[in-house]
């Protein structure tokens, strides 16, 4: 099975739904814990940006580092630093502290911009041909989205701790416990990749970005920028607070809604992959991810719990559909030479407007509407579908271009 995979694919696949389930269900708790320790919202956001900021950092360090110092020990030095945070997070309650390393090592945010995820990303690209490289990010990023679910699900052990008598700081204290022993799982796995994990020696020296990948990379960062501020005013843990204050819904309601939106986005995966054989990377992105935003901007305007998660879902349908074909279209339009120092640089601009938005999310929230920034996000990602669309409809990967 999966015959066409190298080695270093498959330990990265095994990776994946380690790595989805224990960030699931962190980030989905993350926002709620804060305010039992005493956070308002707005401070609970400039925590998710101070994660979001130390995440970038790291993500622009990797592309340029990857070379001297190897992607496997990089790998290993970001498991690292995720297990130390979830070990901080289950034997102390101390608030400085916590902000303090919560903000190192990204703590609240589960999403896959991080350097250790970047870096995966990257020998993913080398571990197949081209024409399987949409199909392997799709069973990547479904694999993830099953693991999320289940990660969703199991936010519910919180309120069976409560009912067997333990606190509620106590009750978390033991899910970040767990969060520990799932990333040195991860670790270990790190550890098994080899050689053909690195960039190769000979094209060490070639990292010179091109006249059109510098083309490239400021017309998709500008763009991405875009995606990523709308994306950044629904993250897990402020969805997961908005449900929370207006529905009054327990963590492990919330945490059926999430993995409900998990399973529908496993779907898209697959679907996305035979999509765009059909029509086209660009054009699955945008003719998925168009409607889903527009979906998403009238959540918070329906009238009850069930017309709310309808569309919520709803979108959960369609919104990562663009998910798989973005990885494998902006790691199919530049060498393999480019790849690493291209997706950094990318994802840095994207990434700082991904750390500003819960910030200005949480604001809006404690001082205008509790799902304001359901409508603020759909507005932006939106526009960025229209613009992307645009600017990339004739720019083909190789397989594209071939047929």
């Amino acid at each position: 099975m999966l015959d066409w995979v190298h080695r270093n694919g498959k330990i990265l696949l095994a990776v994946r739904p380690i790595q989805a389930f224990a960030a699931s269900f962190v980030s989905i708790s993350f926002a709620i814990y804060l305010q039992t320790l005493g956070l308002s919202i707005s401070q609970i956001g400039l925590v998710l940006t101070g994660g979001l900021i130390s995440s970038t950092a790291f993500n622009l360090a990797a592309g340029f580092l990857e070379a001297r110092l190897g992607r496997r020990k990089l790998l290993i030095f970001f498991g690292l630093l995720s297990t130390l945070g979830g070990l901080v997070f289950t034997f102390t309650t101390n608030t400085s502290l916590l902000i303090v390393v919560a903000i190192a090592a990204s703590m609240g945010y589960g999403g896959g911009f991080g350097a250790a995820q970047m870096l995966e990303r990257v020998i993913l690209a080398q571990s197949c041909i081209d024409e399987k490289r949409t199909d392997l990010y799709a069973i990547r990023n479904t694999i993830g989205s099953l693991a999320t679910a289940s990660g969703a699900l199991f936010t519910g052990l919180l309120v069976i701790l409560e009912g067997m008598g333990y606190s509620e700081p106590a009750s978390y204290r033991a899910m970040f416990g767990i969060f520990t022993g799932l990333n040195l799982i991860l670790l270990l796995l790190y550890s098994f990749l080899d050689e053909e994990a690195e960039i190769k020696h000979e094209e060490v020296k070639k990292v010179v970005l091109s006249s059109e990948t510098k083309r490239y990379l400021v017309l998709l960062s500008i763009l991405f920028s875009m995606d990523a501020l709308g994306g950044a005013f629904i993250t897990k843990s402020l969805v997961a607070y908005w449900l929370f204050e207006r529905f009054g819904l327990a963590m492990d309601k919330i945490g059926m809604v999430f993995s409900a939106s998990s399973l529908l986005a496993a779907v898209s995966f697959m679907a996305a992959a035979r999509i765009s054989k059909r029509i086209g990377l660009i054009n699955t992105m945008v003719f998925s991810h168009l409607p889903s935003n527009l979906m998403m901007a009238v959540v918070p305007y329906m009238p009850s719990l069930e017309t709310s998660l309808f569309f919520y879902l709803g979108r959960s349908l369609l919104s990562q559909m663009d998910v798989p074909t973005r990885a494998s279209y902006t790691m199919a339009i530049v060498k393999p030479e480019e790849r690493a120092r291209f997706q950094s640089l990318l994802n840095l601009p994207r990434s700082i407007t991904l750390a500003i938005g819960p910030s200005i999310a949480g604001y809006l929230m404690q001082f205008i509407g509790i799902g304001t920034p359901f409508l603020v996000a759909g507005a932006i990602k939106a526009t960025y579908d229209v613009l992307l669309w645009l600017t990339f409809k004739d720019i083909k990967p190789p397989e594209e271009t071939e047929a």
